[in-house]
């Protein structure tokens, strides 16, 4: 018997460790000839120069304004930074080992419930969802969420078996971290976690008293850099990006809270003029909609499995299994999917994080359906995937139109071998049929965004490599959807008044004015201002954080983002821009840039006009018309 125990864990572990190896290698392999996000590389970049800048999260490595997000998720990729220096595999890697993490803590949680067969089936379920392939392979800072949340659930389900306090409130840790690194989205767990804890069979005070304990736990840890730097006065610390009036609390609930469920007509919700907040509200995802995560844009990100997870609900409901873990899983996957459904502007890898539920559903509901032998379920349950497969790759025609004969045939296989395996002696080769029917296509999908990654705005498939057209709703045409250029370059969505001052395309270098999120800076202009910068803290100034990324990846020295992420934040004032001149602080100014203009009420605008006319167009400089010298003014 003790053989037979240390056989099936030696199993387990060989498994686990297979399915981390594929795992790590569709996600490192040639990561350092991949992309990155200029913007994302650059916070890294700065937040690795002293800790007060990895604190607060800066911009800069001049500390002048943080990013518009508490910076939990950049914490790691800037100690990569500290610890092997800049590179695009500094900043990359991070995402690809958080993600390889996730991997391994989904397949843990479902093993732990229901076997290895379903813990192996969750973790590659996860792992080949083309969105996490995605983002694992790119420096966008969602990986990390995933991580926390994923260590979230295990903690749950800890929680719900054994009704267990300390395991509830550990789970509630991992949700505050998990706040830490994407803000509201993670409290959205909280609903599914407190209802499946009052369907565990106990005493009602009981449950009630420990969700008070772990929710007011929870809440602290949430707040914990909120309150510190709400306390920290205002003159010891950067401008906290994304605001009006320099407050953490109007960054975390205004801009990265109410403001997304605002109008994405240009990208910038319509809250630019309300005196309390704004926000930016992506629609690289189409319009909101029960319709929106069946999109062209979205739907071969994360939608190959929904229907799956639907019949799966059925059947863990239908055996009557712990419905306390029952309900969590399906709580959560519906919670999620309407909140992405239901939000204004997203980008598609935020539904990444409805890939952990959905996984874990599947692998349950294959799991009950092979211990009860029944093959009505294991029917349902691979006949949908397989079905929904050549439906939803008929979307994308052309697009490795094979895989889904290939899923099918293993589909039927996987029927087969499943309902024999124990009398044909097929056990030990049941994972792998079961896996390739479920996830073929989606799996083909995420080896492939290696040929043409994008961090910018992470997607897998078709619409990385070709852009995105239209939004094609699978149950009509749908409203919403962009183009997204071709190639590596990829066309920005935005359309009416903001097309004017976003171009569709932006070439390599540094172009006289915008720079999107970030773009490689112009080595000649660097060799320039630095050889002409007289001692000046600031290498130069410019309106938004992305057009200073490139500069500060390329050179580590501090550039003054006039304005923050969007060039709309307003720091520095007028007067403490022209301070800076008269200090000896800063010397060059590079005109342009900024995600919408500068164009706005927030102090950028007048900044500008002052350049102009106070300062005097560089003819030396190697880019034209855009550079200016700022000398001492009274």
């Amino acid at each position: 018997m003790k053989y037979a125990l240390s056989n099936e864990r030696t199993q387990w572990r060989f498994s686990l460790m297979g399915l981390s190896l594929g795992a790590a290698l569709i996600y490192l392999l040639d990561l350092a000839k991949g992309q990155r996000s200029e913007y994302y590389a650059a916070i890294a970049t700065a937040m690795s120069k002293n800790f007060s800048n990895l604190f607060f999260g800066t911009l800069d490595p001049g500390g002048s304004v943080t990013l518009d997000k508490i910076p939990g998720s950049y914490w790691i990729p800037a100690i990569f930074v500290k610890i092997f220096g800049f590179s695009t595999w500094a900043v990359n890697a991070p995402n690809a080992f958080a993600t390889v993490g996730t991997v391994i803590v989904v397949a843990i949680t479902i093993n732990n419930l229901y076997g290895k067969t379903a813990g192996l089936i969750a973790g590659a379920i996860f792992a080949t969802t083309p969105i996490v392939a995605a983002i694992a392979r790119s420096n966008q800072p969602q990986s990390y969420f995933l991580l926390t949340l994923s260590l979230s659930a295990w903690a749950a389900v800890k929680a719900l078996q054994n009704h267990s306090r300390k395991y509830l409130v550990i789970a509630g840790a991992w949700i505050a971290l998990a706040f830490h690194t994407y803000m509201l989205e993670a409290w959205a767990l909280w609903p599914a976690l407190i209802i499946a804890y009052l369907l565990t069979d106990q005493k009602t005070s009981k449950k009630i008293i420990d969700l008070l304990i772990a929710g007011t736990s929870s809440l602290i840890l949430s707040l914990t850099w909120i309150i510190i730097v709400t306390i920290i006065p205002a003159s010891h610390r950067p401008y906290i990006g994304g605001t009006y009036h320099n407050n953490p609390i109007e960054m975390v609930f205004g801009y990265n809270g109410l403001g997304r469920f605002h109008s994405t007509s240009t990208g910038l919700s319509s809250s630019t003029d309300n005196p309390i907040y704004r926000s930016f509200t992506p629609p690289f995802g189409g319009e909101p909609g029960i319709n929106r995560l069946f999109n062209y844009n979205v739907g071969g990100q994360i939608a190959w499995l929904i229907p799956t997870t639907i019949v799966a609900i059925a059947i863990v409901i239908k055996f009557k299994q712990n419905r306390a873990i029952t309900a969590f899983y399906t709580f959560w996957a519906l919670t999620f999917f309407a909140m992405f459904s239901a939000v204004n502007g997203i980008h598609q890898f935020y539904v990444s994080s409805l890939a952990l539920p959905m996984a874990a559903l599947i692998a349950s509901a294959i799991a009950l359906a092979r211990k009860y032998k029944s093959i009505n379920s294991e029917l349902a349950l691979l006949g949908t995937t397989a079905l929904w497969a050549f439906y939803l790759a008929n979307n994308y025609s052309s697009y490795f139109s094979w895989s889904p004969y290939l899923q099918g045939a293993a589909a039927i296989l996987g029927i087969y071998v499943a309902t024999h395996a124990m009398r044909h002696h097929f056990e030990l080769i049941v994972p792998i049929v079961l896996i390739i029917g479920i996830t073929a296509t989606p799996a083909i999908w995420a080896i492939d965004v290696r040929n043409h990654a994008n961090s910018i705005n992470p997607i897998a498939g078709p619409i990385s490599a070709e852009g995105a057209r239209s939004a094609k709703g699978l149950f009509g045409r749908g409203p919403g959807g962009f183009n997204a250029g071709t190639g590596r370059g990829q066309q920005l969505p935005f359309n009416n008044n903001f097309s004017q001052n976003f171009p569709q395309h932006v070439p390599n270098g540094l172009p006289n004015g915008f720079q999107p999120f970030g773009q490689q800076a112009n080595i000649e202009l660097i060799k320039y201002l630095d050889e002409n910068r007289n001692g000046s803290k600031y290498l130069l100034a410019t309106f938004g954080a992305q057009a200073a990324a490139g500069f500060i990846t390329a050179t580590g020295e501090p550039v003054l983002p006039i304005g923050g992420f969007d060039g709309q934040d307003p720091t520095p004032t007028l007067n403490e821009f022209k301070a800076l001149i008269n200090n000896g602080d800063l010397r060059f100014v590079q005109l342009g840039g900024g995600m919408f203009g500068r164009d706005n009420k927030n102090g950028s605008n007048l900044i500008s006009n002052w350049v102009t006319a106070n300062c005097t167009l560089d003819a030396k400089a190697p880019v034209s018309g855009s550079l200016y010298i700022c000398a001492t003014v009274r």
